[in-house]
């Protein structure tokens, strides 16, 4: 009679499995940098700055990965927080920048309210908003976003939307030109243009753009649907239109794919 054997270690080996494909891949992790506060222009007025931030960065999944992930960081500072930020420590830039912005307001502000003691608090009072968070990965390039919200005590606040594009392999930045072939840019642009009429929330809208033949912008992120633009207030239309995100599926792409 033939005697059925039985292999107590193949859990053991399945977990070693794991643990293998787990170092083995190279993808790196994420943290972020938060913080929420508001600063009075002074002790006795109720103007002040309001300021946040939630900005994610990237921790690398293995000391072979660490160059690329910290040349990726020190990009995504220089966007989010301004270029003279970009060779400050991860754990300082916030700090920094706070104190940065605060010292600003107070330099603009405090002159205007001893000027006139009766200014509105609203003219007085500044919002800076900051979020940077990863959007995706896909075929070994990452794409980021980085939004900002700033009120400056004019008649609106403005929003600006920015898409940055990195090869995970060295950390590079990917450009438009880098990222197409060459003479990309007629073709290109019929596509933008062919697919703007759907991106916009209500079909009326059209009525307000400035131009229906949009041209590539450099603005734009890589997806698993395809590459995505992004047309901020008054690039195309007025400031009510809001950001104008143009999605082009991969399948309409490939002859222009370097």
């Amino acid at each position: 009679m033939k005697t059925l054997t039985t292999f107590p270690f193949l859990p053991l080996m399945t977990a070693l499995c794991l643990l293998c494909l787990q170092s083995c891949d190279q993808t790196p992790g994420t943290a972020s940098l938060r913080t929420s506060a508001t600063y009075p222009l002074t002790g006795g007025s109720e103007a002040a700055l309001e300021l946040k931030s939630d900005v994610e960065y990237l921790v690398p999944a293995s000391n072979s990965g660490a160059a690329a992930t910290d040349s990726i960081n020190r990009t995504i500072i220089s966007c989010v927080f301004g270029e003279e930020y970009a060779d400050t420590d991860l754990p300082d830039v916030m700090s920094t920048w706070a104190a940065d912005a605060v010292g600003e307001y107070k330099s603009l502000n405090l002159p205007l309210l001893e000027e006139n003691p009766d200014a509105s608090i609203a003219a007085l009072s500044w919002v800076e908003h900051l979020q940077g968070a990863v959007n995706s990965i896909h075929k070994g390039i990452l794409s980021y976003t980085v939004t900002k919200y700033a009120y400056l005590g004019g008649a609106h606040g403005m929003t600006s939307i920015t898409a940055l594009n990195f090869d995970l392999d060295n950390g590079s930045l990917i450009t438009e030109k880098g990222f197409f072939k060459d003479g990309y840019e007629e073709r290109l642009s019929t596509l933008l243009s062919s697919h703007l009429p759907e991106a916009l929330r209500d079909p009326e809208d059209i009525d307000m753009l400035t131009t229906e033949d949009i041209q590539p912008n450099g603005n734009f992120r890589i997806t698993e649907a395809g590459i995505t633009y992004i047309y901020n207030q008054y690039e195309i239309g007025p400031y009510v239109l809001g950001a104008v995100e143009v999605t082009i599926p991969w399948s309409e792409l490939k002859d222009l794919l370097r």
